[in-house]
């Protein structure tokens, strides 16, 4: 399918497809950073039903993806029907009822602002299928418990606890805007549920238990995971009142006309004069609005996500959370859109004389009709047709084909680094490059969701040097200073280094920029071959570099107070000594001794050349330890934290006289061809795992290499197992549950008038 995001979602399908026929619904694939965790941080039920649409009607994933989006698009309608029919009109006749519905529906379907917001039919064309999926079931799960609030039945509860937990196991951010939508519910039927408070707490800790799978891995291992960039959104007024609208008008005042008048022209030429209408009287409705119980709950709910479309702050103050601040603003514009006839009808009672109900939402029905015909989501998006293949020219296709069979040529388990542009003036999404290299059978740099891996927050910084035009990945971690403010005068190649030292043997572009970047490293970068606009390059150590065995860093609060050794604390010294032994024409891998690797010291110390010890202050303790150390035939050097940074010339000069001290070795002994990212819920059974500089997996045998062993890590399915069993049992019981009460969302025409 063609999409921003699209094309990675498929991919992500295949894998489940793959790993679930082993009886697990997390695991490990080399789709993306050259090997890393899937579904852990990005729940797999929406993969796990297009798995089912696959196996159901013998189609292939793609076809399966296709018809789940199709799927998705009408279950997402008919959620807004019955969320509005449940609060608002289900007291009005089946007619009326109906029309205020389609209103509805299509208020929301018809919105044509920037599709990154994730919003509608532009948003889930951009990929934010699963978003809208969830979304669908959080509102029928406050329609299920809202329906046990007028008519307690525990049926009903029970729905309620399994679909709840079925919003979990399908997107994380839409999980975290259900929990603050079922808030803003308890609190406005506050009364109620404190006389019930038991069935409450009952109920939450059922979903807590249903979910604990889910939660455990992402708290788990959330440290492994790049917290979000903050960027750019479209501003939110524009977007509803029609982006096309605004970029007509500002083509128009570039050739002279005044831009609010074209603007207000173009507003009512194109029938979006009805969104502006909705706003105006939004605005002077609202205390009406408020005050009115059927429609306070949603109107609370579409100020708090309007409020966070706008602003980062929550965000920043809960970052392993992940909060996209842009993306509440379709849960906002859903809540717009059902409270779109409820407005329409305060405003109408108002002038019921002049305007009389049926007959004026009937024009606002053929108005929204008239807009939905018109209006092509796709070829807006720039997108000639939804499916990917048919939006591609001839010769895009005989391209696309061509680079398969040349990335198929380069050596087994080689790692790509792709240069990623934020443009989808190829191949339709910036994110081509991941079905491209699956189909290739090529490991993956980089990957799909931003915060899937910390590593793409390496990347990001080490761009700084030569290769900044690529596009920024999420993170809001940024050293960029502090690495600009440590390089040499020339830069020998840092992110080259850097690329290297992950097991990066190739670089793939297109863009003049990379064409620059290529010229001006071109002692350190040979052409492998070209297809078109592409190069692929293979990356060269640099002749004048010297090579020395790995070096440990080790953290005197680990030595004296047992603490642990951060994840990302490592990973931000290690990448600032680099600079250092860069600068001084050294390369080596820097390896993190951890609390657990205490005991096996022993085991580790021959693997290292030297092991550095970083201290917060100078104590003689620490310097005793550094001498017990070189008893032992190992060099080591105390650095203090703060000085790393702060003290440039004292640390190059101290990290000089250790390098000087330790004999030099063949780059070739330290091959990183073919290296994992760094997880500590892999096993290696015949040796020990290390976390390296580049947030890849450092591998020590603890056997002889005449016995010849496998040095192979890998993953317990035990855990995989019980996710997959918490999961199917939740959709088990939900779809138990609602066949025995035959709920009432079934049928449009059976609720209570």
């Amino acid at each position: 399918m063609s999409g921003w995001d699209t094309p990675g979602h498929v991919v992500l399908a295949k894998e489940f497809a793959k790993i679930i026929e082993n009886g697990v619904a997390i695991g490990w694939s080399d789709v993306w950073f050259g090997g890393f965790p899937v579904f852990y941080f990005y729940p797999p039920f929406y993969y796990f039903l297009v798995y089912g649409i696959h196996s159901i009607l013998l189609i292939p994933i793609e076809f399966a993806f296709s018809i789940s989006v199709f799927i998705t698009i009408c279950f997402l309608g008919f959620s807004i029907y019955q969320f509005g029919n449940q609060f608002f009109w289900k007291r009005y006749p089946l007619q009326v009822r109906l029309l205020l519905g389609m209103i509805s529906i299509l208020f929301y379907f018809n919105y044509a602002g920037e599709g990154l917001q994730g919003t509608s039919i532009v948003g889930i064309i951009e990929g934010t299928v699963i978003s809208s999926f969830t979304h669908a079931l959080f509102f029928f799960a406050v329609i299920i418990i809202d329906r046990y609030r007028i008519d307690p039945n525990r049926k009903r509860l029970i729905a309620f606890v399994s679909i709840s937990a079925l919003v979990f196991y399908s997107h994380l951010l839409s999980s975290i805007f259900y929990l603050l939508i079922l808030f803003v519910y308890f609190v406005v039927y506050r009364n109620f549920w404190i006389q019930h408070k038991r069935i409450l707490v009952i109920s939450l800790f059922s979903i807590f238990f249903l979910i604990l799978p889910m939660l455990y891995n992402f708290f788990r291992y959330s440290e492994y995971t790049s917290s979000v960039f903050y960027g750019y959104s479209y501003p939110p007024i524009l977007s509803i009142l029609s982006r096309d609208v605004y970029d007509k008008a500002f083509k128009a005042s570039q050739s002279g006309e005044n831009l609010t008048l074209a603007f207000l022209i173009e507003l009512l030429r194109s029938g979006r004069w009805l969104y502006l209408f909705i706003l105006i009287a939004l605005t002077f409705q609202l205390r009406n609005l408020q005050n009115n119980l059927r429609s306070r709950f949603i109107t609370i709910v579409l100020l708090i996500f309007f409020w966070m479309s706008l602003d980062y702050s929550f965000g920043y103050i809960i970052p392993n959370i992940k909060i996209h601040n842009y993306r509440a603003f379709d849960t906002f514009f859903i809540a717009f859109s059902i409270l779109t006839p409820f407005l329409i009808v305060f405003t109408l009672r108002i002038q019921k004389q002049l305007l009389p109900l049926v007959p004026s939402l009937f024009f606002i029905l053929i108005t929204q009709v008239y807009l939905f015909i018109i209006f092509d989501p796709f070829r807006y998006q720039e997108y000639n047709s939804p499916l990917w293949k048919e939006a591609r020219s001839k010769e895009e296709l005989q391209l696309y084909d061509r680079l398969i069979f040349r990335l198929k040529t380069l050596p087994p388990n080689s790692i790509v680094q792709p240069e990623i542009i934020k443009s989808k003036a190829v191949f339709g999404s910036p994110h081509f490059w991941i079905p491209l290299f699956y189909q290739s059978g090529i490991k993956n740099n980089l990957g799909l969701t931003v915060e899937s891996s910390y590593y793409s927050t390496l990347v990001f910084n080490w761009q700084s040097f030569g290769f900044v035009h690529s596009f920024r990945w999420g993170t809001d971690i940024d050293w960029r200073d502090s690495l600009v403010y440590l390089k040499g005068n020339n830069d020998p190649g840092y992110y080259l280094d850097f690329l290297l030292r992950s097991g990066v043997q190739y670089l793939m572009g297109f863009s003049p920029d990379f064409n620059e970047y290529i010229d001006k490293q071109r002692n350190r970068l040979s052409v492998f071959w070209e297809e078109g606009p592409f190069k692929i390059v293979k990356v060269l150590p640099n002749k004048n570099t010297k090579y020395v065995k790995p070096i440990g860093l080790l953290h005197a609060d680990t030595l004296n107070q047992n603490k642990e050794y951060g994840y990302q604390s490592f990973l931000r010294t290690s990448n600032l000594l680099q600079m250092y032994l860069s600068n001084l024409g050294y390369q080596t891998k820097i390896i993190r001794i951890n609390r657990e690797n205490i005991s096996s010291l022993d085991l580790i110390l021959p693997d290292l050349s030297a092991l550095i010890l970083i201290s917060n202050d100078n104590q003689l303790g620490e310097q005793s330890w550094l001498q017990g150390l070189e008893k032992k035939g190992k060099p080591g050097l105390l650095l203090v934290d703060s000085s790393i940074t702060s003290s440039k010339m004292q640390t190059e000069r101290s990290l000089e006289l250790l390098l000087k001290e330790l004999p030099k070795t063949q780059n070739e002994q330290y091959k990183t061809i073919g290296i994992q990212s760094y997880f500590s819920a892999k096993n290696f059974e015949n040796g020990i795992i290390l976390l390296d500089d580049s947030a890849k997996e450092f591998q020590i045998p603890l056997r002889p290499e005449s016995q010849n062993v496998n040095y192979i890590t890998n993953m317990s399915p035990l855990s995989g197992k019980i996710y997959l069993g918490f999961m199917l049992f939740c959709l088990v019981l939900f779809c138990v549950v609602s066949v025995l009460t035959k709920i009432a969302y079934f049928s449009f025409s059976n609720v209570k008038k």
